[in-house]
């Protein structure tokens, strides 16, 4: 079983990284949590470590590709009743939200449903004025900086190469194992945007986060090398009644795709904060193997948990008996 985690804030200290970079397949960097600076910082660590400790982990960069973000805010568990979103990067005031997508304004309509961070905060425009959305809060919950923003209503951008997808690939493609993972592909049109910037010894990986992507996995299959099935904007998306079907949906077209396919998105979530995985991830898990899934991606698990030893005891223990 492939294994990638995430690097992030919880993991930067040396015994922490070196921790789950013998554990890895590939460590993970978004960088739509990151700044040029920081993202320079991580890949030196990274190549060094790689180096000093005789490891062969590749490096993953996570582009934006056409996911919508927001830029950023104050970290709050809740929003007040009621909030504006305007165009911009940075806001000092939780209940006025940035969005650094001109699109989203352009085609956002009153009565439109709004979601982010993965439909933990659910919003409905209620009108709009001086270029600003105002909205009600239908279901509250924690926000911070970066999260997505989507919607059933409306697709806001095309694929797209961001300025900061494009620095971020400048800055890498000379360095060796490392592959690049687009979000939001959605017929593999999206390979003509990267493949010329990032070249032919780099992989791409399709991030399948959308139901249209469904209807196109073989034409994707031909142009990446690699999927993730990210459950949480695809949950997002489709709801988490219908999230059980699509996954399904996915894993029967599995036999017919060349690629090898991992799953994303709360893997382990429960470990983000307690020391033992749920039953049901671990079920889950065995499911995943059974259903030819070729690994799975770590995120907040190793990114921003509590708990990293604890969820590399756990992968130990499960995979005891794993020589892939």
């Amino acid at each position: 079983m492939n294994r990638v985690f995430t690097c992030g804030p919880a993991s930067e200290a040396a015994a922490t990284l070196s921790l789950i970079a013998r554990r890895a397949d590939a460590l993970r960097l978004n960088i739509a949590h990151m700044t040029t600076e920081k993202l320079q910082q991580w890949l030196d660590r990274l190549v060094e470590l790689r180096r000093r400790e005789n490891l062969g982990f590749r490096i993953v960069l996570d582009l934006q590709g056409a996911k919508v973000r927001i830029g950023r805010l104050p970290e709050v568990t809740h929003l007040p009743e009621t909030v504006e979103l305007f165009y911009g990067e940075v806001s000092d005031v939780p209940g006025m939200i940035p969005v650094p997508t001109q699109s989203v304004f352009e085609k956002t309509e009153p009565g439109d449903c709004l979601l982010l961070n993965d439909r933990r905060v659910i919003l409905r425009v209620t009108g709009r004025a001086g270029g600003r959305l105002q909205a009600a809060v239908e279901k509250n919950g924690p926000l911070s900086s970066g999260k997505g923003l989507n919607s059933p209503d409306r697709v806001f951008e095309m694929a797209r190469v961001t300025e900061h997808d494009a620095s971020a690939i400048a800055m890498s493609k000379e360095i060796a194992d490392l592959d690049y993972a687009v979000s939001f592909v959605a017929d593999g049109s999206e390979s003509r945007l990267f493949r010329p910037l990032v070249g032919i010894s780099h992989r791409l990986i399709a991030k399948i986060e959308q139901r249209a992507a469904f209807s196109h996995l073989a034409a994707i299959d031909a142009v990446f090398d690699e999927f993730w099935l990210c459950r949480g904007d695809l949950g997002a998306e489709a709801g988490l009644r219908k999230l059980g079907a699509w996954q399904a949906d996915f894993v029967k077209a599995l036999p017919g795709l060349k690629n090898p396919c991992l799953l994303a998105g709360e893997v382990l979530g429960s470990m983000v904060a307690l020391p033992n995985p749920s039953r049901a991830e671990i079920v889950q898990l065995y499911d995943a193997i059974q259903a030819r899934f070729a690994g799975f991606v770590l995120s907040d698990e190793t990114a921003c948990g509590t708990q990293i030893a604890a969820v590399m005891q756990f992968i130990d223990y499960f995979f005891a008996d794993d020589q892939s």
